[in-house]
């Protein structure tokens, strides 16, 4: 039985001739009645006004057919809007051109996933940001002309990571933080642990402030890389930073500073004047406590100078290995100074009976308290007391009592 073709109806399409976009109308294909009782009413949309045209037998309305078309329409528009989007993105971020059109088999050939590109520009900022920190911190390492290296890393597609360790290591990049940080390089040569940079640094610092507490902040030089250099040559002696400053204040303080029979003296046994004490006392290759046992012997001899007696270094030195310091040699030269020239004389008198006494015996008994030499001291004395009871009329035999009142020294030994 043949049925009746229904009532043409209208569906959205975009016409070229509507300037808004606003859906037009046009003609689509009859479809048959399904005889049931038409949705909806008012008119099926002619122009700018919808109009219902009656449907048989209870069909789907024309107003349903528009609606989803229209919907069908939106979706298409919101995944062209969508691919373009996603074109604009992969633009943005380096992925190249997208067309937003289909592949052969009709899936879509761009269309990143918003949250990937999202992802990716985060992690593009992260990695720019880490490149910002690592130039600053090379730039408080004093190396700010690595910005264009580090710069060139990161083009490369190095991480931050990588670049640091590249900046240190490959032979391609180092050579500027190898020469920032000569020292490590010869504490590693001469098979020490090399310091972190922070511990580097402090260490300069604590130099740096030693220094310029002495009034010697210019003692490395004034230039940077000079100074940075010199610096370095002590570093990688391992001499820490408590050490530094006994070497200056043991040159400074002690020397330098001390009156003038120590300073004559250090230089009388070392050569080494007032100007050149400082590097003499820096030079890591020299002992610190060797050094602090020159500056005691030149302290003990500047207490010999100023008594008006003769310092040898042998002696100085001996006394101060002995532990004698520089007030107990004070003292104990003045003593000497005292007694020196009656038991010089009563020791020429008795020389024959085998009883001397000069300086060095006199440095025995005075400050080691040696028995052998507290012994002629004390013959001596015993000899001059017996010289004075001659002088008045007991003296010894074979003495001559008018040469005994002429050399005697009673009461001062």
């Amino acid at each position: 039985m043949a049925t009746k073709k229904s009532t043409p109806t209208s569906t959205f399409t975009y016409g070229a001739g509507n300037p808004k976009g606003a859906p037009t109308v046009a003609k689509a294909p009859a479809k048959k009645s399904s005889g049931a009782l038409p949705k909806g009413g008012g008119k099926a949309a002619t122009g700018s006004k919808l109009v219902q045209p009656a449907t048989k037998g209870g069909g789907t309305s024309s107003f349903d057919k528009q609606f989803a078309a229209g919907m069908k329409q939106i979706k298409a528009d919101k995944k062209e809007l969508q691919q373009l989007l996603d074109q604009y993105n992969k633009g943005l971020f380096g992925g190249g051109e997208n067309t937003g059109g289909k592949d052969e088999g009709g899936k879509d050939e761009g269309g990143e996933d918003p949250a990937l590109a999202y992802a990716k520009m985060q992690d593009e900022k992260a990695r720019r940001n880490a490149f910002a920190l690592l130039k600053d911190v090379f730039t408080q390492y004093g190396l700010s002309e690595l910005a264009s290296t580090i710069e060139t890393l990161m083009k490369e597609g190095y991480e931050a990571e990588e670049a640091t360790l590249a900046l240190k290591t490959d032979p391609r990049y180092n050579k500027a933080y190898i020469t920032r940080f000569k020292g490590n390089e010869l504490r590693r040569a001469a098979g020490l642990n090399v310091l972190s940079e922070a511990e580097y640094l402090t260490l300069e610092d604590d130099y740096t402030t030693t220094l310029k507490s002495y009034g010697l902040e210019n003692y490395f030089g004034i230039d940077k890389t000079t100074k940075q250099s010199a610096i370095a040559d002590v570093i990688g002696a391992d001499v820490s930073a408590l050490e530094f400053t006994e070497r200056v204040s043991t040159a400074v303080d002690r020397v330098k500073m001390a009156d003038p029979a120590t300073k004559s003296a250090f230089q009388q046994f070392y050569g080494i004047g007032e100007t050149d004490l400082v590097q003499y006392f820096l030079d890591p290759k020299k002992a610190l406590v060797n050094l602090k046992e020159k500056a005691t012997a030149a302290e003990i001899g500047g207490a010999a100078i100023g008594q008006g007696l003769p310092a040898t270094t042998t002696s100085a030195e001996d006394l101060a290995r002995f532990g004698i310091s520089r007030q107990q040699a004070q003292a104990g030269y003045a003593t000497i100074a005292e007694e020196l020239p009656t038991a010089t004389k009563l020791g020429e008198i008795y020389k024959q009976e085998g009883i001397t006494y000069n300086q060095a015996e006199a440095e025995q008994a005075t400050f080691k308290g040696l028995a052998s030499a507290k012994r002629k001291k004390e013959q001596l004395k015993a000899r001059e007391e017996a010289a004075f009871q001659g002088s008045s009329g007991v003296a010894p035999a074979g003495l001559k009592t008018t040469y005994l009142r002429q050399s005697s020294s009673a009461g001062y030994f």
